[in-house]
């Protein structure tokens, strides 16, 4: 039964490990109880902890038990060890530095109580109990995307009002952390003094006027460029790139005699027919928000206009995020997006049939999240385009 238990709890981490409520700590270690001259780490220890998590300090409980093996007394015709085992319980207070990071350095200190099992207590002579302070170090590493915890931790452990030589124990053990209980979900703080859509650590004009439609790193976009007509363009109005020497009216990589598709926008990607399959579509969201910004409703307009005009596709359509944000946080504001921009194509006259959402959150980066243009690409709608089976074999579009 006990084997099934621990069985159960350690799969329910694994499940649903990423920002649980509590921490159930197991661990095992030596103790040095006559330290006074130096350290001695022989007395077998093993603990049980657990910890609420939260932001800034985290309660946590531990109860030890420390067998111990030193002078032996003989009283009723009986050897025993001076002093057999130890057994605490405190409460404390535990503060965790780089709490984002796999590998986080901790700090605790906190209040107990040592009860002391001595079997001379029958003469009135024995090693008394007491309450005691403590205070200690370790540093954890999260396994399997914040699920299980590897802790090593050192703690030193000081007597409160006893009269004994040995006023003071060292304690180091080796744990492990097993998550459980309700998830939690942090809610992530945006500051935004300008009001133009970016956060202010990010924004590198941050006293961008009202109104001002601004890029990734908060600075106003340039003027739209003046495109010719006869020049394809792509769904923000930029020129189309020439991506192959021969005949390619649509610039889409494929040459008009084989183009099946021969209006196809320059933002997808195309199959071996010039047909279109992706895009990613750089649409801009208000800030920790699911609603399309006005700067971007004339993106969406031009690919409603041509979901409209080319009717034969099916739209799968995925939301993206950056890194910013815990993981559970990410996929819930991507699959919002992709929903938001769903409901737009059908206002715009696309068929609901045609549409469907997903959202991947921060799983599937196309750059890196460590420069702010990185970011911005990662903060993206996806659209692939299938198509009936008919189409797929050669039928007519």
């Amino acid at each position: 039964m006990k084997k099934l238990l621990l069985c159960s709890l350690l799969a329910s981490s694994l499940l649903y490990g990423t920002d649980r409520a509590y921490e159930f700590g197991v661990n095992a270690g030596m103790t040095s109880i006559k330290n006074e001259d130096s350290i001695k780490l022989e007395n077998p220890t093993f603990g049980l902890t657990i910890q609420k998590n939260r932001a800034g300090l985290k309660p946590r409980f531990d109860f030890e038990y420390v067998s111990i093996d030193n002078d032996k007394v003989t009283f009723n015709g009986q050897t025993k060890d001076e002093v057999s085992s130890l057994i605490k319980g405190s409460i404390n207070g535990v503060y965790e530095f780089m709490p984002e990071s796999n590998f986080f350095p901790y700090i605790l200190a906190g209040l107990g109580y040592e009860n002391v099992s001595d079997p001379r207590k029958e003469k009135g002579e024995e090693f008394e109990s007491h309450p005691f302070m403590q205070g200690g170090a370790g540093i954890g590493y999260r396994m399997g995307n914040n699920k299980l915890v590897l802790r090593a931790e050192a703690k030193m452990f000081q007597i409160i009002g006893g009269d004994r030589d040995e006023e003071n124990e060292i304690i180091a053990v080796l744990g492990l952390g097993i998550p459980f209980g309700a998830a939690t979900e942090p809610k992530l703080q945006i500051i935004d003094s300008d009001g133009d859509g970016v956060m202010d650590e990010l924004d590198k004009c941050p006293d961008t006027p009202q109104g001002v439609v601004v890029d990734g790193s908060g600075c106003p976009l340039p003027e739209p460029k003046v495109i010719k007509e006869s020049i394809p363009t792509s769904f923000d109005d930029n020129e189309c790139p020439v991506k192959i020497d021969g005949e390619d009216r649509d610039r889409d990589g494929v040459e008009d005699s084989l183009d099946q598709c021969p209006n196809t926008p320059c933002d997808f990607s195309v199959d071996a027919k010039g047909c279109p399959v992706k895009a990613n579509l750089r649409i801009h969201f208000e800030t920790d928000k699911a609603r399309i910004t006005s700067h971007s409703q004339a993106l969406v307009e031009k690919f409603a206009d041509f979901l409209v005009t080319n009717k034969g596709s099916l739209v799968h359509i995925v939301g993206h995020t950056d890194f910013r944000g815990s993981d559970t946080y990410n996929m819930i504001l991507s699959k919002k997006r992709a929903r938001s921009v769903r409901d737009a194509l059908i206002d715009l006259g696309v068929s609901s049939s045609r549409l469907s959402t997903e959202g991947k959150g921060e799983s599937e980066p196309m750059a890196t999240n460590k420069t702010d243009e990185g970011m911005a690409l990662n903060r993206r709608i996806e659209v692939k385009l299938t198509y009936p089976q008919e189409i797929n074999q050669g039928g007519k579009k």
